[in-house]
């Protein structure tokens, strides 16, 4: 046979080779773009450059009008029982957001935007609607539900419930515990209805006599990265006697990448695509902000925040990292009452849009990069969000990647831009020592005549 005819009889096996030698170029050189991956058990401790905490200070006569365009959208989508909307207009709403409502709640009430008498009222009221949520089988809320009628959304991308959501409820009511004992009776009756310590598993020993339980966080919990489980960690440890060894127990140890010369967690952002690297840094602010930071919880910020500053102004090929992404609540289009379901092309496309609808730069951050570090790029990069004003309604979520306007309204962006105006008045919002004794008397925060 000659060597044309054996070329000829054996094109199907040498297009497959070949395919295989492209893919396989593809791949190393789109391993070779991304950020080298480490995993270290070392310690994050507080480096040189490190800034001062900034001190709390009166709020200008801008910041108090801002502040009440945020509660603004609370009063707006504020439901008959006492709950309300994660976003505008929208009758659903999360553990996570109702956790975000009672935050900015507890940010109103210090910053005198609301009376005792308001204050009290939608606290109760929440806490009675939380505790009449239908359970699942292990006793425990689910993630979504309809805002109206309180009843679970049935979502094919997260039937369960979220131990890190839950986490995020959870801390307003510890801190309603401790700093508003005039809700504690209601806050311990509602803890005794959910058996919290289902949120935990036992993993057998773990080479030692002590038995270590893990920490239960569905393989698809959306916010199941390093600082979420960061973040919720702090009071979900308080559940009982073994939860502060589940909840410090990283599950595949702590992975570093290093990007512009600083190494910070690589949150490994699942996309349609693959982990593509990303750096979140929503969960390390709300720590700040409401608990304050730690050596280690402080340092990622910091780092984050030099690497945002080295960016600021060089976008040429810099949105491949992601650093302000915060995981898209399921589609509740066909769940909610009277909308048709999409056709099935859409809920496909859906899923490639997320990347690209995303706010990459976020009110709510901006806002809270300039509360907990306050300098010339932060005040610069919350004067940038002014333009996500939407007058009655609250404030937009921020610019998306193209440059365009994200125009959404939901109540996690709000409250943090409250959390983070409570901040600058007050400090963190969980603190023993450095809050006025009670709302009603005067307290730092300007209010407009």
């Amino acid at each position: 046979m000659s060597l044309k005819a054996g070329i000829l009889s054996a094109r199907s096996y040498l297009t497959i080779l070949i395919g295989f030698l492209i893919g396989f170029a593809i791949v190393l050189w789109v391993e070779r773009q991304m950020p080298a991956r480490v995993e270290t058990t070392d310690g994050i401790v507080l480096s040189k450059s490190f800034p001062p905490l900034p001190q709390s200070r009166d709020l200008t006569f801008d910041e108090a009008v801002w502040a009440r365009i945020a509660w603004q959208y609370f009063v707006n989508n504020s439901q008959a029982n006492g709950l309300v909307n994660a976003e505008a207009d929208k009758p659903w709403l999360s553990l996570w957001s109702t956790g975000s409502y009672l935050l900015a709640t507890i940010a109103a009430y210090q910053l005198q935007i609301i009376p005792a008498a308001e204050f009290d009222d939608r606290i109760t009221s929440a806490l009675d609607s939380l505790g009449e949520l239908p359970l699942q089988a292990e006793g425990l809320p689910a993630a979504f539900y309809h805002a109206d009628t309180l009843q679970p959304v049935v979502s094919p991308d997260q039937s369960g419930g979220s131990a890190i959501d839950m986490g995020r409820l959870l801390m307003p009511l510890q801190i309603l515990l401790w700093r508003y004992p005039q809700h504690a009776v209601e806050v311990n009756q509602l803890l005794a209805k959910w058996r919290l310590a289902a949120l935990l598993q036992s993993s057998g020993p773990q080479g030692a006599s002590l038995p270590l339980n893990r920490w239960v966080i569905r393989t698809d919990d959306p916010r199941g990265s390093y600082g979420y489980r960061l973040y919720a960690g702090s009071v979900l440890r308080l559940i009982n006697a073994a939860a502060g060894l589940a909840v410090t127990q990283p599950p595949d140890g702590l992975k570093m990448v290093e990007i512009d010369g600083y190494a910070v967690p690589d949150e490994g952002l699942r996309t349609p695509w693959g982990k593509q690297p990303s750096l979140v840094s929503m969960p390390y602010l709300l720590g700040g902000l409401e608990q304050g930071f730690d050596a280690r919880s402080g340092e990622i910020a910091w780092r984050l925040m030099q690497i945002l500053q080295q960016r600021t102004g060089m976008p040429e090929d810099k949105d491949t990292i992601n650093t302000d992404y915060a995981e898209q609540a399921p589609d509740f289009a066909s769940a909610l009452p009277g909308s048709q379901p999409l056709p099935l092309q859409d809920q496909n496309a859906r899923a490639s849009d997320r990347l690209t609808a995303r706010a990459l730069t976020s009110t709510r951050s901006a806002f809270a990069w300039y509360a907990l570090f306050r300098n010339k790029w932060s005040e610069a990069l919350r004067q940038q969000m002014l333009p996500m004003i939407e007058p009655g309604k609250g404030w937009k979520a921020g610019f998306n990647a193209d440059g365009s306007v994200n125009p959404a309204i939901d109540a996690d962006t709000n409250a943090m831009v409250l959390e983070s105006l409570s901040y600058i008045a007050h400090g963190q919002l969980l603190c023993l020592g450095c809050l006025a004794p009670a709302a009603d008397s005067p307290q730092q925060g300007a209010t407009p005549e």
